[in-house]
């Protein structure tokens, strides 16, 4: 049975979409996912439960998850967490509760750290996105990271940067919240070091959308670049838009977290021009097109970069789960995961391996692979590699 469900709770208005598969009396193995479905975040929400539901479907199509000699249907649930750590709260106690989940995968940072404990003390298997550096640490038992975080890349595309563009002054713009907080305090000296001058950096609450007045300083102080990275999609798009309409002839530069989609949607080709992106794939790759193809059928649209990232994080649980051989023992999968799983080849055919332990202390982390990009009229182009 795979039943993928987005479901409203209660007064936090989680929604909840139900397909059946397979017969009711199969067993299964249960995968939650907590994700923002709807708001600013969504591109990231939908990847990852498209990812998921793919990677089910797959194993699903093939009789079940062998276990030990026996097939096991993959179900998928998934709830809209509205990029809030309340929300994810109650949508954890639900899926442990009365779903009885013990694998999920939780995408964002804000939520990540916020069940980080419940996930430790349940002995429940999650998949974490989040790029906060601390929401996977050396105590984290349970708790993977699917990606690898702003320490692993950013300053790779930092020095791309500073090989292939002449400009020097720097602004930074980001949520004001730990998201925010830990890239600028990470990349500001990763900046300096590398000869930029740093001329502003501006933190802005989530629920702004008239960027005019920050924006007006940040242009005031002449950057040559201004870095969007931790900013989520959407608002990445309202961004750009808002800083053409108001005369900023420079780049944007998103070293973290690709939107291209969504700025070039908002800006247009020409306000767009030149934005220098951090990917999770490259979309001219056979095994992009495959899953972006799954995703246009089941979705709607292009899908973000998650889906590459979150698609080989579920084959990696699904194969930790087979290999432990049994469903229930998540101290068992998570020693697969650890020492049974990788190294493995990813949708792209990259290699990916854990890491993590050096400089983290936590070896609980995929180490991915990045690819910048620049738009050129209107697309982005593919122009370096990362690991």
């Amino acid at each position: 049975m795979m039943i993928n469900r987005l479901m409203p709770a209660l007064a936090l208005g989680i929604a909840l979409s139900m397909s059946l598969l397979a017969t009711a009396s199969a067993e299964s193995v249960k995968i939650g996912v907590i994700a923002p479905l709807s708001g600013g975040g969504a591109p990231w929400g939908k990847a990852s439960q498209a990812a998921l539901d793919i990677a089910a479907s797959e194993v699903n199509a093939k009789g079940g998850l062998d276990v030990d000699g026996k097939k096991y249907q993959v179900e998928v649930i998934a709830y809209d967490d509205q990029y809030k750590a309340a929300d994810a709260v109650a949508a954890y106690n639900r899926l442990v509760t009365k779903d009885g989940v013990k694998y999920m995968f939780i995408v964002l940072s804000p939520e990540t750290l916020a069940l980080a404990q419940s996930v430790e003390d349940d002995k429940v298997i999650a998949l974490s996105a989040a790029g906060v550096e601390r929401a996977v640490n050396p105590a984290s038992k349970y708790m993977f990271r699917v990606l690898s975080i702003y320490r692993d890349y950013v300053p790779l595309v930092i020095g791309w940067v500073k090989d292939h563009r002449p400009g020097r002054r720097v602004a930074l713009i980001g949520p004001n919240d730990e998201v925010g907080w830990s890239y600028r305090d990470f990349v500001s000296p990763v900046y300096k070091t590398d000869g930029f001058d740093l001329v502003d950096s501006e933190l802005f609450e989530r629920s702004l959308r008239d960027f005019a007045p920050v924006l007006t300083k940040i242009i005031a102080m002449a950057p040559d670049m201004i870095d969007i990275s931790a900013v989520p999609p959407a608002t990445a798009g309202l961004i750009v838009r808002q800083a053409r309409d108001l005369g900023y002839k420079g780049i944007f530069v998103k070293a973290s977290g690709a939107a291209t989609k969504e700025i070039i949607e908002a800006a247009g080709k020409d306000g767009a021009e030149g934005t220098i992106s951090l990917h999770f794939t490259d979309p001219h790759t056979d095994g992009y097109k495959r899953l972006a193809a799954e995703y246009q059928k089941s979705v709607g649209g292009q899908p973000d970069d998650l889906i590459v990232i979150q698609y080989d994080a579920a084959r990696a649980l699904l194969t930790a789960i087979k290999n432990s051989g049994d469903v229930n023992d998540t101290a068992k999968v998570s020693a697969a995961l650890l020492t049974r799983t990788f190294p493995m080849e990813s949708a792209l055919g990259d290699k990916l391996d854990l890491g993590g332990k050096a400089g983290r202390g936590s070896p609980n982390q995929i180490m991915t692979v990045g690819y910048i990009s620049v738009i050129e009229n209107g697309d982005p182009v593919i122009v370096g590699k990362v690991q």
